[in-house]
């Protein structure tokens, strides 16, 4: 064990019991300028300083060793001559481990005061080398959830805005990973899709879940070109997905969707709502809100229900906005639905240009209470 103290009378007496025990002990004249002997974690390992209890504020190399020790987080033995009215000592560590000792003391004593310490210094460093190999862990995840993150921004679709049509997306993840989506594109002359899509429950499988689906919606939205059938593959591809997972994490292969078709030619819009909360689309001619939730209920790894699409045409100028769950739900333990508020805060700020009017649909869900879920919504003109 790599003994270190100070050169005071007390300490001086001590380290001479030490050398009969064939200790070696190092004085140190100025330990702050000393502090390369403890840049080797494996000698942090093996030290030990010895203090006089009563800690001069005129000894410098005494406080400086006492911070030293700190700062290392190296155990103290302070020493200490026994006498009658003993005053308390000025200050103790709260960093690092220490113990007491009335000297002269017979070397039984010392062994075992210093084989205690041994054994407490060990495991200080073992605690430490376990923190810094965790934090490591933290950052390295850290780096990587950033990259993911990363990459789900940039695979959302961009704004579109022309005499036909005017479409912006609103993304909202309550973590650094998302298991929310939405993805749009012109699939035909004038002829655009429309996916949005909610994966079932939180964490990192989520966020695969949602990158794989990602990775299929340019081809399928573009060659399917209905509702209907993509509603059907991306129920394969979920199933497909968990084929040899455990009962238990089944659970989770659900999706919620939202597919649309808007063809700006014969201004007609066909739809599927698998799912999803109900997306509304406001006609400005009759005033009038068109609740868009007809489709088929999901139910995960069984065969699904039969698939319901509505067709219908739509009015110069309307607007409408699709969204998840998030926007619409709030935490347990009130579990408030809140899509009737939706509704009427879509009616109210139905005026407003796009970015207003999916920052005021944020704003209102952010005041009633605490997000703990994705949002994704998109909200559109149709001229």
């Amino acid at each position: 064990m790599n003994i270190f103290t100070i050169d005071v009378p007390l300490c001086k007496d001590f380290g001479r019991i030490l050398k009969k025990m064939n200790k070696k002990v190092t004085f140190l004249e100025d330990p702050l300028n000393q502090s390369h002997l403890f840049e080797d974690s494996s000698d942090l390992m093996k030290s030990l300083f010895i203090l006089p209890l009563h800690i001069s504020k005129d000894s410098w190399q005494q406080t400086s060793l006492f911070a030293l020790a700190e700062s290392h987080e190296i155990p103290i033995l302070f020493i200490y001559k026994r006498a009658l009215g003993m005053e308390p000592p000025q200050a103790l560590p709260e960093k690092t481990f220490y113990e007491t000792m009335a000297v002269p003391a017979d070397s039984v004593e010392v062994r075992i005061k210093l084989k205690s310490l041994k054994n407490i210094s060990m495991q200080l460093f073992s605690a430490k080398m376990k923190g810094q190999e965790l934090e490591k862990i933290h950052q390295k995840s850290a780096r990587s959830l950033r990259i993911a993150k990363g990459i789900q921004l940039s695979s959302l679709p961009l704004s579109i805005h022309n005499e036909d049509i005017e479409v912006k997306g609103l993304f909202q993840p309550s973590s650094d990973l998302s298991g929310d989506l939405f993805y749009w594109a012109e699939v035909d002359d004038r002829i655009y899709g429309f996916i949005m899509i909610d994966v079932f429950g939180k964490g990192i499988h989520t966020a695969l879940i949602n990158m794989s689906i990602r990775t299929l919606m340019p081809d399928l939205i573009k060659r399917v070109k209905d509702p209907i059938y993509i509603t059907e593959e991306l129920g394969k591809h979920i199933r497909d997905l968990f084929q040899g997972v455990n009962r238990e994490n089944k659970k989770h292969a659900r999706i919620t969707a939202f597919i649309a078709y808007v063809n700006t030619k014969d201004r007609l819009i066909e739809y599927v709502n698998y799912g999803l909360p109900s997306a509304f689309l406001y006609s400005p001619c009759t005033n009038q809100i068109l609740t868009l939730n007809e489709g088929a209920t999901p139910s995960g790894l069984t065969p699904e229900l039969p698939i319901k699409k509505i067709v219908f045409h739509y009015e110069p100028g309307s607007r409408f906005i699709i969204y998840t769950d998030g926007l619409s739900k709030t935490p347990t333990p009130s579990a408030i639905d809140r899509s009737d508020n939706i509704e009427r805060e879509f009616i109210e700020n139905v005026h407003l240009d796009t970015n207003d009017l999916l920052q005021e649909l944020l704003v209102s869900r952010m005041r009633h209470s605490v997000i703990n879920d994705d949002i994704c919504i998109i909200a559109g003109t149709l001229f």
